[in-house]
């Protein structure tokens, strides 16, 4: 995606100390928007980050453990010197006095660099800032990983500039501090049980300029208006865990030791229309809280006494900000041989192997199958667990690693019996072949399993009244859910609160409908947002196509895209979301880098 905005500061006017005040009719009409005429507000580009305290943490030497100051010019004009720190480096976090009274629109910019430590930019950000005032701070990273302007080494070449949000900034500083561990993994411990293929790796972390655009009165007024409301709050945040139990794919497991770092992580939900966090709080059986049943990633199964409780800490932190939470339940199996990360552990599947999936042949699968009352059961005490954190709820995953049944001699049995045939003999779907498909009798044969399994988390629920239960299921088209999922019988029994159809096509308005005559008012259709970039467009459609709410998935990587994710959070406003879709397009920018410390960037560094 190109999205360069013209000509930003080709009308500046004053630049003193690195800080630049700019006029320009045509970038203050952009950010703005605005419905009147108002007085021309100047916009301020604080540029100089060698004004950044304590200035013992800056260095032009390339000195062990600072911030190394960098001069540099855009095509647009701008001068400053930028701040850039190795991730290899211990340094202190920066203060940069913001010097202004007020309400301001915030825009950071920041170069990135080409990565040393790590083949790609780390999609949980480079960087952390946060104003003096915040309770947390806030991740940012990369607003777009394709962002090549005419190659590859151009992305480098270049400024990205994006929105953060709108603050009263009297007497407030920014504070920016480097990339933080988990994500920054370099100088951990010997003893943290990390491989060495997994250590030193990281971000460079960089700040190269600050843009604060004054509010005009009539945007001040817009502003206090469109706070979030109950009547706003429709949006539902996935949040996978794989920064804390480690991804599927083998990577490091992670305990916190500060209730700072989940306040930093829970910061770009507060105060937005969120309103629901679907924290994966057991990914198969391993668990990011203090369990008593599954794994917690350590050999000895022992929890630490300075570990902090992830679920604790977000429960407290939903609940403080008018949010509700609901764990999430992913039933993960075993992994490749070759992955030996606690996430591939699968303790549990390995103490009983005889509740397996099997495939026709009778070989046995990864993964148990819900077709067997004791491995439902299992499932069952890991959500009760977190039903005692004075949790909303709990939310199934049943879109991942399907199906969650296979060929088990009681499966096999009762559909002999309904059709008179051996399933092992149909023409199934095969994982490795997308064009065989599964005999639609032997889909919804499977699902009674499904229904079956929703039934007895609904009933352990209502031992606890008021606690609610979200469903994510796969859709094979707009008109048609996944033949697993008999979502008819769910809504006639009133077994969901909220229904989360996750696939590229969300469900038409006609599907919708049906649901609705079934299922009455009482329960949420939440629709997945799949754009990458035009949100409040989808999110419009979605709407009027009877969506009740909208869910974003993997929120925990979206929220460091700053521009992206001030546009996210206000999805809930469906009367703005006309004047959002116009605004949102200047949420990001790409400015080329003319000089960097005294040589042109065009023409120079050809090889990244």
């Amino acid at each position: 995606m190109k999205r360069l905005i013209p000509s930003w500061c080709d009308l500046l006017t004053v630049s003193i100390a690195g800080i630049i005040l700019a006029v320009s009719p045509a970038m203050d009409c952009r950010a703005q928007d605005s419905t009147v005429s108002d007085k021309k507000q100047e916009t301020i580009i604080i540029s100089d980050m060698s004004k950044c305290t304590p200035a013992s943490a800056l260095t032009r030497d390339y000195e062990k453990d600072k911030w190394q100051l960098h001069d540099y010019e855009t095509d647009h004009g701008v001068k400053g010197t930028m701040v850039t720190a190795l991730p290899e480096h211990k340094v202190s976090e920066l203060k940069l006095p913001l010097g202004v009274e007020g309400l301001y629109k915030i825009y950071l910019g920041i170069h990135y660099t080409r990565p040393h430590a790590a083949d790609e930019h780390s999609s949980y950000g480079s960087v952390e800032v946060k104003l003096t005032g915040d309770a947390g701070f806030r991740r940012v990273g990369l607003e777009v990983e394709d962002a090549e302007i005419d190659s590859d080494t151009e992305r480098y070449k270049s400024m990205h500039e994006s929105y953060w949000k709108i603050a009263d900034l009297t007497g407030q500083s920014l504070i920016v501090r480097q990339q933080q561990y988990p994500y920054n993994r370099y100088n951990i411990p010997e003893d943290i049980g990390y491989p060495i293929i997994l250590r030193d790796r990281g971000d460079m972390s960089n700040i190269s300029y600050v843009r604060l655009v004054p509010l005009s009165e009539e945007e001040k007024r817009r502003w206090k208006s469109s706070r979030p409301g109950d009547n706003t709050r429709k949006l539902a945040a996935f949040f996978c865990t794989g920064q804390f139990t480690g991804h599927t794919r083998g990577s490091y497991t992670y305990h916190p030791t500060s209730k700072e770092s989940i306040k930093d992580e829970f910061e770009p939900y507060a105060n937005s229309d969120f309103k629901i966090l679907m924290l994966e709080a057991m990914r198969g059986n391993l668990c990011i809280y203090n369990t008593k049943i599954g794994d917690i990633g350590t050999k000895d199964n022992r929890w630490q006494e300075n570990w902090v409780d992830p679920l604790a800490e977000f429960t407290k932190l939903a609940h403080d900000n008018g949010m509700k939470i609901l764990p999430a339940l992913r039933m993960i199996g075993a992994q490749m041989p070759m992955n030996r990360q606690p996430i591939s552990w699968a303790r549990h599947y390995w103490r009983h192997p005889e509740w397996a999936q099997l495939d026709p042949e009778g070989i046995a699968a990864s993964n148990w199958s819900i077709a067997f009352p004791e491995v439902r059961k299992y499932w069952l005490s890991l959500l009760r667990e977190t039903l005692e954190y004075g949790t909303d709820g709990v939310t199934l995953y049943l879109h991942k690693g399907l199906p969650l049944t296979g060929y088990e001699e009681p499966v096999v049995r009762s559909f002999q019996e309904k059709y008179g045939i051996d399933p092992r003999k149909l023409t199934n779907w095969l994982p490795h072949d997308p064009y065989i498909k599964e005999d639609p009798r032997w889909q919804a044969h499977s699902a009674r399993y499904y229904t079956q399994f929703i039934r007895e988390v609904r009933a352990m629920l209502d031992e606890k009244p008021g606690r609610q239960l979200a469903v994510v299921f796969r859709m094979d088209n707009a008109r048609t859910p996944r033949s697993y999922f008999d979502v008819e019988t769910w809504l006639k029994e009133d077994l969901v609160d909220y229904l989360l159809p996750s696939s590229n096509d969300n469900p038409d308005p006609d599907l919708v409908k049906k649901w609705r005559r079934i299922g009455g008012e009482d329960f949420k259709i939440i629709f997945r947002l799949n754009s990458d970039e035009n949100f409040a467009q989808e999110a419009k459609m979605h709407y009027e196509a009877g969506a009740d709410g909208l869910s974003i998935w993997d929120s925990e990587r979206q929220h460091a895209k700053l521009g992206r994710w001030t546009q996210i959070q206000q999805l809930g406003h469906i009367n703005h979301l006309d004047r959002l879709i116009k605004e949102s397009k200047y949420y990001y920018q790409r400015v080329r880098l003319k000089i960097l410390d005294g040589l042109s960037t065009k023409y120079s560094y050809k090889e990244g």
